[in-house]
């Protein structure tokens, strides 16, 4: 009796366009909370501990504590993104990538919602949060690591793909080139962001929200798709 064999299927979860498309908003979200909401970030913790350092050495504690709550919130974050991995939970939420970048829509959308005058103290913690959780959710472009929030490692990769390809590693241009994309995809979400807030303020938000829309469509898609060939 012959058995049929399952082949993997690519997941969506790790594709350039998903990448893409998380970049531009993580770009956004930190130009965003940045411009708009007391030159503070979202998503950049390494910028937000430098400015609390240096707000701490000009003595000027009401600055200092404006960083505190995303650096807070964004650890809340990432502790629950791994908190959904656990397998008692996955028995009851089987996708915790697809239940994060949930949440950060329905956040944002809210957020987009608020009022100018809503405090810069819950809106920009609220937004760490579900920035982390998109972070330890979404890791890899196929099997590389990269990361969406932040752009500092993607950059380093690029130029080592560059020079990697320099000295005579010709598959390195691939790598040099990828990591390229999504630094530049995060720069020009930043530069949306930047333009969007200073127009729209809270409602800007809405730009992102679309995007990770999108985003999340693929992912769903691509998962019934692949529960569709794992039950076949």
């Amino acid at each position: 009796m012959s058995q049929r064999i399952s082949l993997p299927v690519p997941q969506a979860d790790n594709s350039l366009s998903v990448a893409a498309l998380l970049t531009l908003s993580g770009g956004f979200l930190d130009a965003f909370s940045y411009v708009g909401h007391g030159h503070v970030f979202a998503n950049a913790m390494t910028g937000n501990i430098v400015l609390m350092g240096v707000s701490m050495a000009e003595q000027d504690w009401a600055q200092t504590l404006r960083h505190l709550p995303p650096l807070l919130a964004f650890v809340l974050g990432v502790f629950f993104a791994n908190c959904l991995r656990l397998p008692r939970v996955r028995r009851f939420l089987p996708n915790p990538a697809l239940v994060c970048l949930g949440l950060e829509i329905i956040i944002l959308s809210i957020g987009s919602g608020l009022p100018a005058s809503f405090p810069d103290a819950w809106l920009v913690p609220c937004i760490a949060l579900v920035a982390a959780m998109q972070n330890s959710s979404f890791t890899h472009i196929g099997t590389t690591p990269y990361n969406s929030v932040m752009t500092t490692g993607n950059l380093r990769r690029s130029i080592e793909g560059l020079f990697n390809r320099m000295t005579g590693n010709r598959s390195a241009l691939h790598e040099a080139r990828l990591f390229g994309l999504v630094c530049l995809c995060f720069l020009l979400g930043a530069i949306i962001g930047g333009f969007a807030t200073i127009s729209l303020h809270n409602m800007a938000l809405i730009v992102p929200v679309g995007m990770l829309c999108m985003a999340f469509a693929i992912c769903l898609y691509d998962s019934k798709r692949h529960t569709g060939a794992t039950l076949s």
